[in-house]
């Protein structure tokens, strides 16, 4: 294949994309955690919208694989690849940890957050500080502090992988990358139908399933690999032509269809392949819409900033969470009217202070230390086998 790199690195409706995934994890914190409606009924009905987060994130760790396979310098060093992706997450990471301990030292009353502890442990807050909560099988690490960063952690580990699986993929010959997706989207299906069958005691009466299982199909990370592979492939049928555009019309169907048939299946289909086998596919559709300057809604301006901001919107609206339901009153609770407003007024609070810190914080960071001198012609990320860029549609 030839060495090129004449495709186009930005790709704005993805980044468009990218806020509505992060606005799905964030509402849906918001409505089923924060404890905020008296009506028991009605805060039971909002873990209904557990599979559309879940499949968010799936999509998200899809996405992080698409992208980098497909924006990966011509010559990249993995040091220079490492250094961008920290100067990337963790200087907010660690703000948005900070600020849950802080929530934690200074509340002056518990929080009714759903699963969240007021007691300041060293053991799990040093895991959540260090990203590697993801591999430890317990409530206490991965849901303490910073809930949401538990995927941070899974992602790191993609990233620190990242430059030994590059190379493997673009070896992929293009007539074959097909059957890989298919093999990745099987091993996906195959882990959640078989996870059940690991041992471990019911954490809830209503809900079917152990901790054990929770943790090896959610958020191990080798499993979530699997997504983040995917996506990595995925970029590269793109790139060679071989992605053929699945009109909207089957993607809204196939995506009803499979919310309707989540609660036919493996309570783990929730937590991993639920909602997202039908929504990776618009992954690969924006992208090619990117490539034929198609998709004005998503790649307006407005979108792509706060696609731009996903991440700190991502990481920050928890620890927003927690700060405004205890300014409300930790023991208030609210009819479905006001519940809804107050969620609203949190979520809209979490997008200011996002875009806030990504102006003021993530970019300027990124600017001055993410960028390394290039010296020299050094071996790269993926050497010289790189995909040709093929018109879209061509074979």
């Amino acid at each position: 294949m030839t060495h090129t790199d004449a495709r186009p690195h930005r790709l704005p409706a993805l980044t468009g994309y990218r806020f509505f995934l992060a606005l799905t994890v964030a509402a849906v914190h918001l409505l089923s955690t924060s404890q905020l409606f008296a009506n028991e009924a009605l805060q039971l009905g909002m873990g209904l919208t557990t599979p559309l987060a879940s499949a968010a994130l799936a999509t998200f760790f899809t996405l992080s694989g698409f992208v980098l396979t497909w924006s990966a310098p011509a010559m990249d060093r993995a040091v220079r690849f490492w250094r961008r992706r920290f100067w990337k997450i963790v200087p907010l990471h660690v703000l948005a940890w900070g600020v849950a301990v802080a929530f934690v030292l200074l509340a002056s009353a518990p929080s009714p957050v759903s699963g969240f502890s007021t007691d300041l442990r060293a053991g799990p807050a040093v895991a959540s500080l260090l990203l590697v909560q993801g591999w430890v099988p317990s409530w206490d690490y991965l849901s303490y502090l910073n809930a949401p960063a538990w995927s941070i952690s899974t992602e790191a580990f993609f990233y620190l992988l990242f430059p030994l699986l590059l190379p493997l993929v673009l070896r992929i010959p293009a007539e074959r990358l097909w059957r890989w997706c298919f093999a990745i989207i099987g091993g996906i299906l195959l882990i959640s139908a078989l996870s059940p069958l690991l041992p471990g005691v019911a954490q809830l009466d209503w809900l079917p399933f152990n901790l054990t299982e929770y943790w090896f199909v959610y958020t191990f990370p080798p499993v979530r690999l699997l997504n983040f592979l995917l996506g990595m492939v995925l970029a590269r049928i793109v790139q060679t032509g071989r992605w053929r555009r699945v009109a909207r019309w089957k993607l809204v169907v196939s995506t009803i269809l499979a919310f309707l048939l989540t609660p036919m299946l493996p309570f783990t289909f929730i937590f991993s392949a639920a909602l997202f086998l039908p929504l990776f596919a618009l992954v690969a559709n924006l992208a090619h819409a990117d490539l034929e300057g198609r998709g004005r809604v998503l790649r307006s301006r407005p979108l792509v900033a706060l696609g731009n901001a996903s991440y700190a919107l991502y990481i920050i609206h928890f620890p927003i969470m927690l700060i405004m339901r205890h300014l409300v009153g930790a023991d208030q609770r609210f009819g479905a009217g006001v519940g809804f407003l107050v969620a609203g007024a949190m979520l809209l609070v979490s997008i200011a202070v996002a875009l806030g810190l990504h102006r003021w914080v993530e970019e300027p960071l990124r600017r001055r230390y993410a960028r390394a001198r290039v010296t020299g012609d050094r071996p790269s990320l993926g050497g010289q086998i790189r995909p040709a860029t093929v018109v879209p549609g061509q074979a």
